[in-house]
């Protein structure tokens, strides 16, 4: 699948006709030319290509995990495509596991009509855009050097002894390293604080907030 040359194309992984309805509506009352090309199956964006500048536009609630699954996928594949994700309003820790799994913007449905054009406009200029009231809440969290050290082996697939027995700890300490770690990023899993770490210095481009 691929787009024309020379256009604006928002590429749109979301089922529900209303949603998309609600979309097209929004992008074209901003008067803006985008050209909206809607996909029915967010496996059909796997694959997408275009020869000029393009938004992927991705419905996915950034509090479930498997949706979250898929928003890294699409990132990966599509790497030369920003993308605008439109979720159910959200946690804090779901609006930063969105940003860090590759959304370039954060839009909640209910403010779809008044902040999607605006949204994919800061895009289109390398801005990335979050919701105001949870500006504070996205930052990157801090992590010790000891916190670094533990995620660096678990994301290598090392157990908590094998990381006691490479930095001299005591199995009990690296669990307490860990747990920090967990809260910090919000997650539950040593995979998803495997996965989130090795993003964590990743750069990002210039935030704003609508």
């Amino acid at each position: 699948m691929s787009a024309s040359s020379g256009q604006l194309c928002v590429v749109l992984g979301a089922e529900s006709v209303e949603m998309r309805r609600r979309i097209e509506s929004a992008l074209e009352k901003s008067g803006g030319g985008a050209s909206a090309l809607f996909v029915a199956e967010t496996e059909e964006l796997i694959g997408f290509e275009t020869d000029g500048p393009a938004i992927a536009i991705l419905v996915c609630d950034l509090d479930q995990p498997a949706e979250m699954a898929t928003l890294r996928r699409v990132s990966r594949e599509l790497q030369e495509l920003a993308i605008v994700a439109i979720s159910p309003p959200a946690t804090g820790t779901g609006v930063r596991r969105g940003l860090d799994a590759g959304a370039d913007a954060i839009v909640f449905e209910p403010m779809i009509e008044s902040t999607l054009a605006v949204t994919v406009s800061a895009v289109t200029s390398g801005q990335s855009v979050v919701p105001r009231e949870l500006r504070a809440s996205v930052q990157r969290p801090s992590l010790s050097h000891r916190e670094r050290q533990v995620l660096t082996y678990v994301s290598k697939g090392l157990t908590n002894a094998q990381i006691a027995e490479e930095l001299f700890l005591s199995e009990s300490t690296v669990k307490s390293h860990l747990s920090s770690a967990f809260a910090k990023f919000g997650v539950r899993s040593r995979r998803e604080a495997a996965a989130m770490f090795l993003e964590f210095d990743q750069p990002t481009p210039r935030e704003v907030t609508t």
